[in-house]
């Protein structure tokens, strides 16, 4: 039996980004997928009158709008929201995961589906060319150039991607999804296939990530890459020791420190996930057709 697709998207404020975003998935279904979906939005506390009715496409075959108590980013809403998915939706079904400001390319999701009728693997997508400022560019080549140094695993992927019912229940088994989504994904799923879509502009809009934003962002999936994060600093510390304890004892004592800081924060980091999870699920409001 040909599984069901479900769309899951994160929404703050990006309600008119979002009905553009499902004119043109609306458009594919139509013309060559030839199929219809089920779309579950999550409403990251936008505190907006929103009237769902306008979400009504031909192709969407029921629409569910999940409405949080606060804002707690697009990582922690795309958690909430796959927990819904567990706890509501059979097993027969397809969740392409796809962020809701235009910067995920809809023509990426007729390539999922083509890909995952091949492989049977999970699928994300690698980001291609970015249409973001300079300096964003070289700060998040340096923040996957770190994740890299400490883990040696390259997370070039963000939220769009593409899961079997069966990859959902597993990877709500861990709390890293809490923090970030991606590296969470990595983690869980060695089979984990790619594709390659360049990255678009907004719709409309300016980018909620600023350096900060993607400073908080690193932090927290360093916090789901902990245990080889911690594993991959011993090493060092032992490579420092050899080469540097004689002529360098300072260096090596500042650099182990931070190296403890660094690995203690990342366990801190992550402690309370699960229980902040359940907290803010049990809060959600469901509405919709």
């Amino acid at each position: 039996m040909k599984p069901k697709i479900l769309i899951l998207t994160p929404v703050f404020k990006d309600w008119q980004n979002l009905k553009m975003l499902l004119i043109k998935i609306n458009m594919i279904f139509t013309k060559k997928i030839k199929q219809r979906f089920d779309l579950l939005v999550v409403d990251d506390d936008s505190r907006q009158k929103i009237n769902y009715k306008k979400f009504k496409f031909s192709k969407i075959n029921k629409l569910k709008i999940i409405k949080l108590s606060n804002n707690l980013g697009s990582q922690r809403a795309i958690a909430v929201g796959l927990k819904f998915i567990q706890k509501i939706y059979i097993k027969n079904y397809n969740v392409i995961i796809i962020d809701s400001d235009g910067q995920d390319n809809p023509s990426g999701i007729l390539k999922l589906l083509k890909k995952n009728n091949i492989t049977k693997s999970p699928l994300a997508v690698r980001r291609g060319q970015r249409k973001e400022p300079w300096w964003f560019k070289i700060f998040y080549e340096l923040y996957c150039l770190t994740v890299f140094i400490f883990s040696l695993k390259k997370i070039r992927h963000g939220n769009y991607s593409l899961l079997s019912f069966s990859c959902v229940n597993k990877i709500l088994k861990d709390d890293g999804i809490w923090n970030a989504f991606p590296p969470t994904l990595s983690n869980n799923f060695k089979n984990l296939s790619f594709i390659t879509i360049d990255r678009e502009k907004r719709y409309s809009g300016n980018s909620k990530m600023n350096f900060f934003g993607l400073f908080y962002h690193a932090l927290r999936v360093f916090s789901v890459l902990k245990f080889r994060i911690l594993i991959f600093s011993i090493i060092y510390l032992i490579g420092l020791y050899i080469f540097l304890i004689e002529k360098y004892i300072l260096v090596f004592f500042f650099l182990a420190i931070f190296l403890f800081l660094f690995n203690f924060f990342n366990f801190i980091l992550s402690l309370n996930n699960k229980r902040n999870y359940l907290k803010n699920y049990k809060k959600i409001k469901v509405y919709g057709f």
